[in-house]
């Protein structure tokens, strides 16, 4: 995991770094055997995770400065592809912007709902309760989705606006 946290710190704000560096820090301590619910370990990468994919959807010009620094914009909703044919679908601007948008698109959404959404909210019928390693797998899938979209970024930079 260590050379995931590495590859991805290069693609972040220092702001971000401090909260992948929290997140390499916590899964680094021990841990009691004793945790039902390994869920807060996601917690500090699912944050930086959300600032990454707003300074990406600036950078490739899918969202403006205003919804960037709005405390409206709501990355989920914008980045859900129930919801890709609303004007303001993330998923479907990405899809119409490469030919590779849709696939990174379901990367992002996938490191979204598993790696934030299924983390922060209760869901009475389906307790989302993580083990030790399914809160590894949780961090890498945003880790591995910050990789994919800044590669995606230097690849086809010259296809967007930025």
């Amino acid at each position: 995991m260590t050379n995931l946290f590495d590859q991805a710190s290069k693609f972040l704000s220092n702001e971000q770094k401090k909260l992948l560096w929290d997140t390499q820090a916590i899964t680094k301590c021990p841990k009691p055997n004793h945790i039902n619910d390994y869920s807060f370990l996601v917690s500090p990468m699912a944050k930086a995770y959300e600032g990454y994919l707003k300074d990406f959807f600036l950078k490739i010009g899918i969202i403006d400065q205003y919804n960037y620094t709005s405390d409206r914009f709501r990355v989920g909703k914008t980045l859900n592809p129930s919801l890709r044919y609303k004007r303001y679908s993330i998923f479907q601007k990405l899809t119409d912007l490469h030919p590779e948008g849709e696939p990174l698109a379901e990367t992002l959404w996938d490191a979204w709902k598993y790696g934030r959404n299924e983390i922060f909210h209760y869901f009475p019928n389906n307790l989302k309760q993580l083990s030790l390693d399914e809160a590894q797998r949780r961090i890498n899938l945003i880790l591995n989705a910050i990789i994919k979209s800044a590669q995606f970024v230097n690849k086809h930079s010259a296809d967007f606006k930025s």
